[in-house]
């Protein structure tokens, strides 16, 4: 598996893309880009977490960016995989007595039969394997899934689980 931990998202062209490395250029200490999409980048930095507060301080700096969205874990992009790691990484994260919502964007597959699954079904099998109650509107914790494609070829499912304040949200309604 590729090795980033950390997504932004910004307003799509090549004007945009440059102006938002300069700006986490001048912000970030060390950070490589791995890979970049339309409207996305894809970082490896020391630590994520740290990452998103350090860019929560500059956040009039950030206009042309969606979100900032720490990675936990990197996997293939099929439901089965997908829930079987947030599984793991929830009982390790979300307390037993916490909330959580799940949080899909872009699409999952199935595994057998390679077909793309419905967003609500995949969701739902995520969900279930996650033995912790379920808040739709106000949760402790967000289970953030994104599908992105690397390197303009291969697609792999992210997934961050973490409090709704670690996911740097700056125009609520994009990408």
């Amino acid at each position: 598996m590729p090795e980033f931990n950390l997504m932004v998202t910004h307003e799509p062209g090549p004007e945009n893309y440059r102006y938002v490395l300069s700006v986490l250029r001048d912000i970030l200490d060390k950070y490589v880009v791995v890979d970049a999409a339309t409207a996305v980048i894809l970082l490896r930095v020391d630590d994520p977490y740290k990452a998103v507060e350090v860019l929560k301080q500059h956040r009039d700096e950030l206009n042309l960016i969606y979100r900032i969205i720490p990675i936990d874990a990197i996997t293939n992009p099929y439901v089965e995989d997908v829930a079987e790691k947030s599984a793991e990484l929830a009982d390790k994260k979300i307390p037993m007595d916490k909330t959580y919502r799940v949080t899909l964007r872009g699409r999952l597959y199935w595994r057998e039969t390679r077909m793309p699954a419905h967003s609500s079904d995949a969701v739902k099998i995520i969900a279930e394997k996650i033995d912790r109650p379920v808040s739709l509107t106000h949760p402790n914790y967000v289970v953030y899934i994104r599908s992105v494609r690397l390197y303009h070829r291969r697609r792999v499912a992210t997934i961050t689980i973490t409090t709704p304040d670690n996911i740097l949200a700056l125009a609520s309604n994009k990408p």
